[in-house]
């Protein structure tokens, strides 16, 4: 048996006729295929952040800047640290030697200034007592003894006194009481009153000194100063003196 397998004809006026696509004004129907001209080129891909990458950011300074203030002040601390251990350790080497308060001595050596100033003074005056020549001998030549050492020890010290600081220890009141004595005839006697008070407040001095003085050189001196300064009075205040 056979089949007949051809299809029927079938009404083509079922269908929905085809309608051509709608041109647009300008544009060629079919449309060109890509790559032709006139064709809509797809967007080529950027890949410039490969050839040339973004440069890194920069970083803050404060990071920086904290980092370098803290080693700023890390040195500041250990500098002033290491300016207070000097100090420190020069105040006890100083207690330690004994520094001395040398203005102290400064008014020893005017007073010596001023005892030599009248000694030298009174063996100038005409009819000066014996005894009153031979008191003024030893006091210029103890007292100029003294205070050469005082001035020694100044130096030692380096402790600048000049001749016109020593000068300011001698007191034009006295100088002009001894010159009415000469006038009056009473120089001698004048001179003895003058002479004691000016001992009694060297020694004065001499103790004061000693007893800011610290330094074993400097004590020792002010002793030896303060020894001669007794035996001194002792001769002003012996028998013959005046006579």
């Amino acid at each position: 048996m056979v089949y007949n397998m051809a299809m029927p004809p079938q009404d083509q006026s079922s269908y929905p006729p085809v309608q051509p696509p709608v041109q647009q004004p300008g544009q060629s129907y079919p449309p060109p295929l890509p790559n032709q001209p006139g064709a809509e080129q797809p967007p080529h891909p950027n890949y410039d952040f490969i050839v040339n990458p973004p440069a890194a950011p920069k970083k803050p300074l404060a990071p920086l800047l904290s980092g370098s203030t803290s080693t700023i002040k890390r040195a500041g601390i250990f500098v002033i640290g290491l300016l207070v251990l000097i100090i420190i350790v020069a105040v006890f080497k100083n207690l330690l030697a004994g520094h001395p308060k040398l203005d102290s001595m400064v008014t020893v050596a005017q007073d010596q200034q001023e005892l030599i100033h009248i000694a030298t003074n009174a063996n100038q005056q005409q009819n000066l007592a014996g005894a009153d020549q031979n008191l003024m001998a030893t006091v210029q030549l103890s007292v100029n003894s003294a205070q050469s050492q005082i001035m020694t020890y100044f130096s030692s010290n380096n402790f600048k006194v000049t001749a016109k600081t020593l000068n300011l220890g001698v007191k034009g009141s006295i100088d002009q009481q001894l010159t009415n004595a000469a006038t009056a005839g009473t120089y001698d006697q004048t001179l003895q009153d003058v002479m004691k008070s000016q001992l009694n407040s060297y020694l004065g001095n001499l103790q004061q000194a000693y007893n800011h003085i610290t330094g074993s050189k400097g004590r020792a001196l002010l002793k030896s100063d303060y020894h001669q300064a007794q035996l001194l009075q002792n001769e002003l205040n012996g028998p013959t003196a005046g006579s």
